[in-house]
């Protein structure tokens, strides 16, 4: 007499073995200030044979370093936890890659079965974000000019990313005690030329020379500070936000009168007084009139 076994109750018999992760989807953006250096996903095993269980492991992955236990002994009707360790590496291209874990009942009770058993398999995707993080170093740590004068600095830039790209690098002016860059006053002017920097096979490097002229005419000191960016972003922040170099545009008197009764500054070194210059001014002026007048008279 043929004894018969229903397929769910033979099921139960065979070996087998319950493969379940905490993570199915990873996004890694190596941009990120606080970016792990490794992700973990922690995995459980479940045997609800009445046997032990000799468990084979394995992690599949293209381009992605992964790291966990490659076997484990689960006993009948219990289960147990293992961590999986996936290694990151900010040179990974920006897409998705795929991680498969596989578990494999190899040994029932000591007896090979890997043959009468079926594969469990979990699969996560891996999403890397693209990325670059550059990052600025100046030559000096102020710059002082006078009014008129050019101003002249270099500062080193340099970059990390997962793409190859080049970023033109450019100079931000920005007034003391504004939270922003805005519109330059007139008489700043770069002349220096363009700063490139080629980000290749994962980081780039450039040293940048930067050269403004600055306003001759400002009735007061200039205050603010120099900002060195890369194109991707147009406005600049305040000097105490931003990566600055502090920047004075010194103000210097011409010596001149500006208008009557205005200030006369290098004259006052001669002890000249405005006075003296008034009378000896209308002094010339009248002896100007009178020597037109003769020359009309001795052309009549």
């Amino acid at each position: 007499m043929l004894l018969f076994v229903p397929p769910s109750a033979a099921q139960e018999i065979l070996p087998g073995i319950e493969l379940e992760c905490s993570r199915s989807y990873i996004t890694i953006d190596f941009g990120e200030d606080s970016s792990p250096e490794a992700e973990l996903i922690d995995c459980i095993l479940t045997n609800d044979r009445p046997y032990v269980e000799d468990v084979a492991l394995e992690y599949v992955s293209e381009d992605i370093e992964v790291t966990g236990p490659g076997s484990l002994t689960v006993e009948g009707g219990d289960d147990v936890s293992f961590q999986v360790i996936i290694d990151l590496d900010s040179g990974l291209s920006p897409q998705t890659y795929t991680l498969n874990i596989t578990a494999e009942v190899v040994s029932a009770v000591g007896i090979p079965m890997g043959f009468l058993t079926d594969i469990e398999e979990w699969l996560v995707e891996i999403e890397i974000i693209e990325y670059t993080n550059c990052d600025v170093a100046y030559s000096m740590n102020s710059l002082n000019v006078g009014a008129g004068e050019n101003a002249l600095f270099t500062a080193s830039y340099s970059c990390e990313s997962n793409v190859d790209k080049e970023l033109d690098v450019e100079v931000h002016l920005v007034e003391k005690n504004e939270n922003y860059e805005s519109a330059w006053e007139s008489g700043f002017n770069v002349i220096s030329e363009k700063c490139t920097v080629m980000i290749t096979e994962g980081d780039g490097f450039e040293n940048c020379e930067f050269e403004l002229t600055t306003p001759s005419n400002i009735d007061q000191n200039f205050e603010g500070c120099l900002i060195v960016l890369d194109e991707r972003k147009l406005t600049a922040g305040s000097c105490q936000n931003e990566n600055s170099l502090e920047f004075i545009v010194e103000h210097r008197d011409s010596g001149l009168i500006n208008g009557v009764g205005g200030n006369i500054s290098a004259l006052e070194d001669y002890n000249i007084s405005e006075e003296q210059v008034l009378v000896a001014g209308g002094g010339f002026v009248a002896l100007s009139v009178l020597f037109i007048t003769v020359v009309r008279y001795r052309r009549r």
